[in-house]
Order: structure tokens, then sequence, then C-alpha cells
């Protein structure tokens, strides 16, 4: 921390030999002066005193560089362009930032879509037990009644038991959460189930017509 003030002595009394050392303010990283006018032939010495360690001073300093670091970055951010201290546009710092910013959307993005998967894992494996063939044949079927529709129950039902077959959803189990496993094979099976019933209710219906 810089020296924002001066150290004040009294003056010399006079008819007296008693006299003060006078301090010559410097730099903060320059020698301190002193010059005894009471040791002769001392007034020239010079006594070098390192500046203490300050660690709430560096801990303040690291602080500044990352509140510097965060305004550039929503700088660049909002479409600006740094410069440097001469005024220039620093175009090489610029798109530093702007390549770290293109990645940490890409990141995020990843990570969005991994959560949205997880999240929509753990739903399944929680309703297992309320996958129930009324709710599964609503669901499966309601956007059957749109009018520009042409897909029918059997290719639904069919799409659906391929989607949703055992054998095939080893590639899906393995992304999940070892302590979730169990619970989304038994969701699968639930569903499977309740579409291979609904199958053979379509097929007897198409019979008995």
């Amino acid at each position: 921390m810089s020296t924002k003030g001066y150290f004040a002595f009294p003056p010399s009394t006079p008819g007296t030999s008693r006299s003060y050392p006078t301090f010559i303010p410097q730099s903060p990283n320059t020698k301190e002066t002193f010059v005894d006018e009471s040791a002769p032939g001392q007034g020239d010495e010079t006594r070098s005193e390192e500046p203490p360690h300050d660690e709430a001073r560096i801990n303040r300093l690291h602080e500044e560089q990352k509140l510097v670091e965060m305004n550039e970055t929503e700088w660049v951010r909002s479409g600006g362009v740094l410069r440097d201290a001469q005024g220039r546009r620093d175009k090489a710092r610029t798109e530093r930032i702007r390549a770290e910013l293109k990645l940490q959307e890409e990141e995020k993005a990843k990570m969005g879509r991994w959560r949205e998967y997880d999240e929509r894992w753990k739903a399944l494996a929680a309703d297992a037990a309320a996958f129930t063939l009324p709710a599964i044949s609503e669901f499966l079927f309601e956007s059957l009644s749109v009018r520009a529709n042409t897909v029918t129950k059997k290719s639904r039902i069919r799409s659906s038991i391929l989607r949703w077959h055992p054998d095939k959803s080893s590639l899906v189990v393995g992304r999940v959460v070892a302590g979730d496993v169990d619970a989304v094979r038994e969701g699968i099976h639930a569903v499977f189930h309740c579409l291979k019933r609904l199958q053979d209710d379509e097929r007897d219906n198409n019979n008995t017509v």
C-alpha cells in the first residue's frame, strides 16, 4: 500500500543540539532515506527496508484483477472489442475471450442435454409402477386424432415396440448411472409389456371385423 501522508517531526529547539531526522518521501519501491542532522558525517547514509509482506494487499489485487477480467469478458460478450494501454484495438486478447465464451456455451449445452436426459430417465424410473395400459394407450394414440395424421394404430404400436424392446435398450441403459439401472430396466419392461398387450388387442380387433 503506497504512503498517503508524511511523518511529521517537531522542529529542533533553538539553543539546543537536539534535532530530528528528516523523512524524505520516496516511491513505494525505492529506498527510504533518513538524514540524521544530529550525527556529523552521517547525513548521506541510507537505510534500505524491504516492504512488509501484506497478504491483504495481495488478496485485494487478485480480487481487482478478477473484476477487471470479468468486466472484459462481459464487454466482449456484448460485442465490444478490447483495447490496449495505448487505446489500440487488442484483437488477440478479444479473440481469446471470444473463443473461451464459445467453448463455455458449447460445454453448457452439452451439460444441459445430459441433465435433461438424466432427469427424464429418473422420472421414468420413478413412475415405472404407474405405467398402466390406459395411460400408455392414451399417450401413444392421442396424436393420431390430429386431422393431418396418416399413421395407423398398428404402425404406431409396431414402431414403439421396436423402440422399447429390452434387447435394444442396452445402449440407453449403458448411459444410466449405476444406481438407477435396475429401475430404468424395470420401466422399460413395463412399457414393453403394455405395448405387447396393445398389439394383441389391435390384432384381435382386426380379426373380429
